[in-house]
């Protein structure tokens, strides 16, 4: 007799044996008590979260000759019918590979007919994010106005790619993540089941692993008992993925807090798995961030008083804005590792040395200081001449308003701390680009310090006119492209550099990455006509 693995053979066929999902599965079990069952659900979530599994005891709690019911029996033919896969009247479709518009006419043409044998017809269409627009739109109007018998239930785990003439369609139903011991106390169940004794420990450490799906948590289930028989040990679970051994990962993490590149790099394991070090760095840091905020005795994670000790500590020595830079970098690391196939430790060991270098994660607050305090030691060597004053800090809003109705003149040697006259350049200078620049980034470091972070690390001011000035951004991430392509925000820089220069002049942001191969902004266009040359495409 062959096989069959865990999360088959521990399928939930009812609605009371689902973990972790109450809200879900008690909407569409009152949906069906109350007879007001829906034309169409979409159900979002995580991989293993059990989306497949709720769709199909919803279709089989239709369909059931006692029912319909929330509680199907699985004794009748239908649902027999149903378990065993042959229930013609339970359509399973991968929207994967049904992607086109001839697919989906077929599904619209098939679901006039009147159901075979059930009382329904159920058209189950898994990670339907994946048909084309195309698709969609054969589906709209089916979908709005089915046939009574017809009934759609659609799973993604991606619903931000669902069109919202679906979404608007459908009734969407949101899974969560299963928690930990939610999980651990299922596994536990499984393996007394399976004649199984776990060491201590196994259990929870499976199903950390899993970070919130079952499936994953059974599949490695899977693979430890094939590993380590009837018995296995955390020594047991650490051998599963070398990677992700918690020893390895805190002797890494504990070197990137030191700082300490050639430590962190040593402490690779030989062979690991990469992406699960990444990943286990990842919720490594995450809880240092609750931590940071929330306190060590924080009930958003499950450690040992010991392990939140050390967790506090590295938390303490970090501190929020690295913690947060780290995260940043890692998760990109981490997309990085999921696109460039076999090239996964360079990525690893790459991240890993940026962030051990202190002059790449240091917190802004500590920048700003430390280039104050270099400005005021130039600003000295030079007699005080040459280039801008440093900005001044706006004075607290209390001190303002206490201060003197009418107060004596400031010299001319005594700057006013303004809001921008410190870092205004002198009228009736031509002001010059690198001037300018700098005079902008102090700016936005007080009126928009978002905007004015990427611009710093990712822009440059590559052309400045009378009354125009192009900054070029490359290398943005998601979230920056959001706050550069924002135009309120363009429009607030603009009104920044102008109030500046006491002339209106316009800023141009341009996201390099989003301007098309052979395009040509004007400044391109000038040095190409300086030069005599030519733009490639």
């Amino acid at each position: 007799m062959s096989y069959l693995v865990l999360a088959r053979k521990y399928r939930p066929r009812r609605f009371a044996e689902i973990i972790g999902q109450e809200v879900v599965c008690g909407t569409l079990g009152g949906a069906i008590e109350e007879r007001r069952i829906a034309h169409a659900y979409l159900l979002c979530g995580s991989r293993g979260t059990g989306k497949t599994t709720i769709a199909r005891i919803f279709a089989r709690g239709l369909n059931c000759e006692r029912g319909p019911t929330p509680d199907p029996c699985g004794e009748c033919e239908r649902c027999r019918a149903a378990e065993d896969g042959g229930e013609v009247d339970i359509v399973e479709i991968d929207a994967a590979s049904h992607t086109g518009v001839d697919n989906i006419r077929d599904l619209r043409d098939q679901a006039t007919y009147v159901p075979m044998r059930a009382r329904h017809k159920i058209y189950i269409v898994d990670e339907v994010h994946m048909l084309s627009k195309g698709a969609f739109n054969a589906l709209l109007k089916t979908l709005e106005e089915p046939p009574p018998h017809v009934k759609f239930v659609f799973a993604t785990t991606e619903p931000h790619k669902v069109l919202d003439t679906i979404l608007s369609r459908c009734q969407v139903l949101r899974l969560s993540l299963i928690p930990e011991a939610t999980i651990c106390e299922r596994l536990e169940e499984i393996l007394a089941g399976e004649s199984v004794e776990p060491g201590e420990g196994v259990c929870a450490a499976l199903a950390r692993r899993a970070r919130g799906s079952m499936r994953d948590a059974l599949s490695l289930t899977d693979q430890l008992l094939a590993l380590a028989g009837e018995r296995p040990s955390l020594e047991d679970v650490a051998r599963l993925s070398v990677g992700a051994d918690p020893e390895r990962v805190g002797a890494v993490f504990a070197a990137l807090v030191a700082g300490d590149a050639a430590e962190a790099l040593a402490a690779l394991p030989e062979g690991g798995d990469d992406v699960a070090l990444l990943d286990e760095l990842l919720a490594c840091l995450r809880a240092c961030l609750l931590v940071s905020h929330c306190g060590a005795d924080t009930p958003l994670i499950d450690l040992s008083p010991e392990a939140r000790t050390t967790l506090a500590a590295q938390a303490e020595a970090l501190g929020c804005e690295r913690v947060e830079l780290f995260l940043d970098e890692l998760l990109a690391a981490r997309d990085r590792a999921g696109r460039v196939a076999g090239e996964q430790r360079l990525v690893l060991e790459l991240a890993l040395c940026e962030l051990c270098r202190p002059e790449a994660t240091l917190p802004t607050g500590e920048l700003v200081a430390r280039l104050e305090a270099l400005e005021a030691r130039l600003g000295g060597a030079e007699g005080g001449g040459g280039g801008l004053p440093p900005p001044a800090r706006k004075p607290p809003a209390a001190a303002s308003r206490s201060a003197p109705a009418a107060s004596a003149p400031a010299s001319r040697s005594a700057p006013v701390a303004s809001d921008s006259a410190a870092t205004r350049p002198p009228r009736g200078v031509q002001t010059g680009v690198a001037e300018a620049w700098k005079a902008l980034l102090d700016e936005l470091a007080q009126r928009l310090p978002s905007l004015g972070e990427v611009l710093e690390r990712r822009g440059r001011l590559v052309e400045m006119t009378a009354d125009r000035a192009v900054v070029h951004c490359d290398g943005l991430r998601e979230a920056e492209r959001v706050l550069v392509s924002d135009d309120r925000n363009r429009k607030r820089c603009s009104q920044a550099l102008s109030d500046l220069l006491d002339r209106t002049v316009e800023v141009d942001l341009v996201d390099l990455a989003a301007v098309p191969s052979g395009d040509q902004d004007d400044f391109t266009g000038q040095v190409a006509d300086l030069f005599g040359g030519r733009i490639e495409s």
